[in-house]
């Protein structure tokens, strides 16, 4: 059985150890089109800020790669071509396949703006990326990050390591807006300008000159050395699309995470995947889900039949002392119960018995459990919540939690603690 990768990311190494649990011959070939080897991209940030060297951004080893007998290839894939069953490089060369995986992640949105191509404005996605914006860095000059997402910040957080003064322009109301409320987001933004870190909610720029300065839509411009683009990512489809293969928001597998080819299997940021708690199709670019979408797809290419059931939204992110964790539906209407202590806080949106979301700044202690809540759906009712949001902590989980726990015990079913 001839495996072909395309991708050298983290669902491509899930995708050689599930390969590699029911298939120990089968020849394995990854094609690498960032020739960077198998490297943690939310790991780049630190690279930036100089607190991380080069070794410690992989994910997987060379050696795990040769370990594995898996061959990997320093090219772009530029083609595929199902009938014939081969990918087409950007050297020319054609790799023949039996079984096919798309690993091919996503990319930065660019906006459309007067300026954009201006050498001094960046995104910060890759390793590459990453080492060019370091060329850049000056210190005591100023970054301009237009979005305020999780790459916005943690490249905020990084240049102002480096010594830059950074100005963040959100054109929502309010910063984070995908993981956070608006009454959480106040709580984020104030421990950021105490950081020093200037905000600009409600705002986005219209035009960067060609001296950098970027011109917002009121009339304000800032001079910039830097200009970091962080407005979000798409689904690197193209690929998938010129192939045949059904696409939407990402590429379109069923739940064995198979494409509408059945030799070519996709997995990570570019597939569309099931929501559990809404039922609707969603790209969740999330790390965890990654490897384990890849790993999947690994036993399923290798003959056999293991459904994913889909995830909840999760994410995380730790910039300036401050951590925070998010899970569940966002846009969803309930019962909010608010508490905050210093730094620490917490938000729960409850619909009926039943957890839809929660936002935990500076409390990871509890974020498994929660988790565990909203993805199970276990039943609690709204008093015990509101009998936890008192004085949150693991010694004040509502008891249908631990019941939950014990019955899963003793059925040999324990998914979470």
């Amino acid at each position: 059985m001839r495996y072909v990768i395309i991708g050298n990311c983290i669902a491509a190494a899930g995708a050689v150890e599930g390969i590699r649990s029911y298939d120990q011959k089968g020849e394995i070939t990854i094609i690498d089109g960032e020739r960077r080897g198998c490297y943690s991209r939310p790991l780049i940030s630190y690279l930036l800020a100089g607190s991380k060297g080069a070794a410690g951004l992989h994910y997987r080893s060379e050696a795990f790669f040769a370990r594995n007998q898996a061959r990997v290839i320093p090219a772009r894939a530029v083609r595929i071509d199902p009938p014939a069953g081969q990918v087409e490089l950007d050297d020319g060369m054609m790799i023949d396949y039996d079984r096919l995986l798309l690993a091919t992640g996503a990319s930065p949105l660019i906006p459309e703006l007067p300026g954009i191509e201006h050498p001094r404005v960046k995104t910060l996605y890759t390793w590459k990326d990453a080492e060019e914006i370091a060329a850049l860095v000056e210190t005591g000059a100023t970054a301009v990050i237009l979005g305020s997402g999780l790459i916005g910040l943690k490249a905020a957080e990084a240049l102002h390591q480096r010594g830059m003064k950074v100005v963040i322009v959100e054109k929502q109301e309010q910063i984070l807006p995908r993981l956070l409320s608006p009454w959480s987001a106040t709580i984020a933004l104030r421990h950021l300008q105490e950081q020093g870190i200037q905000v600009l909610t409600g705002h986005q720029a219209v035009s960067i000159s060609e001296s950098g300065e970027v011109e917002l839509d009121h009339g304000a411009k800032i001079p910039a050395q830097l200009v970091i683009v962080a407005v979000g990512n798409r689904p690197n489809q193209s690929l998938a699309r010129e192939a045949g293969l059904k696409t939407g928001k990402g590429i379109i597998v069923n739940q064995y995470l198979q494409t509408s080819d059945p030799d070519i299997w996709a997995a990570g940021d570019v597939i569309e995947t099931h929501n559990i708690l809404s039922g609707a199709a969603e790209v969740m670019a999330l790390l965890p889900l990654a490897h384990l979408e890849g790993y999947l797809a690994g036993c399923n290419m290798a003959g056999q039949a293991v459904r994913y059931p889909g995830a909840i939204f999760l994410n995380a992110v730790h910039f300036m002392g401050m951590h925070i964790i998010a899970a569940g539906e966002p846009n969803r209407s309930g019962t909010v119960l608010q508490w905050q202590q210093g730094s620490s806080s917490l938000e729960m949106t409850i619909d009926g018995d039943y957890l839809l979301r929660y936002i935990a700044i500076n409390l990871p202690g509890i974020t498994g459990p929660l988790t565990a809540i909203v993805e199970q759906q276990i039943r609690i009712e709204l008093k015990e919540w509101q009998e936890f949001i008192r004085e949150p902590s693991m010694a004040s989980l509502p008891a249908a939690y631990w019941a939950e726990m014990r019955r899963w015990e003793e059925h040999g079913g324990l998914r979470c603690g």
